[in-house]
């Protein structure tokens, strides 16, 4: 068994893979056979010019493949826990791409290499949305519940939820400030209300065991390529979460991704917003259900404040409005609390 990626702690190391890709393209295509032939995309942390990895589309024994390029040690690479997670995996719909090839971690080279089937399919989740794409992505989060998530890969961390939360928030701050020192639309008392959510989480989440789930269970991860095949990104994000954790993440990153569309309002927001939640509080089946849930949006929004909404276009006519409401969401939250 392995230990579960902390990849958000990551940024704080350091990255240069911006600077080496050409270097490292070149070196890990001609290792693996591998044509490429167009820049899919780059992972950045929030909106640092830092990348922890790339993807490539191309070609490798004659047919159509994707390099992803991991340069940023994680702790368990994503070569084992696309293995592992195709051995545990039960599911007749949802799987991971095919793993054609791949380089281990090289700590000389300082990247591991990845070829992956080339997913020729459409997103569950556009955006904007609408009621059938979300309930179809949280039918297929029932199946995943089901059938993939079983048999754990990840060894269960030593550390309690309310620890891990508090670590979590330290690391956060630190590259909040790192990265937003002078963020325009911060305030005054924005910190004093993260460190209460913060008390609140370490309060309520004594006693409350984590679950072993996909870490990044969100609107572009799902990848539809026939009437009854599903494929699941971003691998490298499985570990143990606070319940219903994969039932928000989705959401919380799908709200702020809205800022990306040309002709995003404050009413498109509200009206997308009303679709996610009405589809989350379902799943809610008891008064303890609730409370995991209200702790879950807790979690989310105290990030959201701390970091991941600043890091949303300040050119985007939403952008005021979505830290704004994360604020206001999280003052509700706290008060529900």
């Amino acid at each position: 068994m392995k230990k579960q990626n902390r990849i958000s702690h990551l940024f704080l190391n350091g990255s240069d893979l911006q600077n080496r890709e050409k270097e490292v393209l070149e070196g890990a295509s001609g290792r693996l056979n591998f044509i490429p032939k167009r820049l899919l995309d780059r992972s950045h942390w929030w909106s640092s010019k830092e990348i922890g990895s790339f993807r490539y589309e191309g070609e490798f024994k004659g047919k159509k493949a994707v390099l992803k390029i991991q340069g940023v040690k994680p702790m368990t690479s994503e070569i084992y826990m696309i293995q592992a997670f195709s051995k545990a995996n039960k599911s007749k719909i949802l799987r991971p791409p095919l793993l054609y090839s791949s380089l281990p971690w090289d700590d000389e080279k300082r990247y591991e290499g990845l070829v992956l089937e080339f997913i020729d399919g459409k997103k569950v989740i556009n955006n904007p949305t609408n009621a059938n794409e979300l309930k179809e992505f949280f039918d297929l989060r029932k199946e995943y519940k089901k059938s993939c998530v079983v048999n754990p890969w990840i060894d269960k961390p030593s550390l309690s939820l309310s620890e891990e939360i508090k670590i979590n928030f330290e690391k956060w701050r630190e590259a909040s400030f790192k990265l937003y020192s002078t963020h325009p639309f911060r305030k005054k008392g924005d910190e004093q209300l993260i460190n209460n959510a913060v008390d609140l989480l370490v309060k309520n989440y004594k006693g409350v065991e984590p679950e072993f789930q996909h870490g990044h269970f969100a609107a572009n991860d799902l990848y539809k390529i026939s009437s009854n095949e599903v494929i699941v990104l971003s691998n490298l994000y499985w570990s143990w979460k606070p319940p219903f954790y994969d039932a928000i993440f989705g959401y919380h990153w799908f709200i702020y991704h809205l800022a990306r569309l040309p002709n995003s309002t404050i009413q498109l927001v509200g009206q997308q917003r009303d679709l996610w939640l009405s589809k989350i509080n379902s799943l809610a089946k008891t008064d303890l259900d609730k409370e995991l849930l209200n702790l879950a949006l807790l979690e989310r929004a105290a990030a959201g404040l701390n970091l991941d909404a600043l890091s949303i276009d300040l050119k985007s006519p939403i952008a005021e409005y979505l830290v704004e409401s994360t604020r206001e969401d999280l003052k509700r939250l706290i008060d529900t609390l």
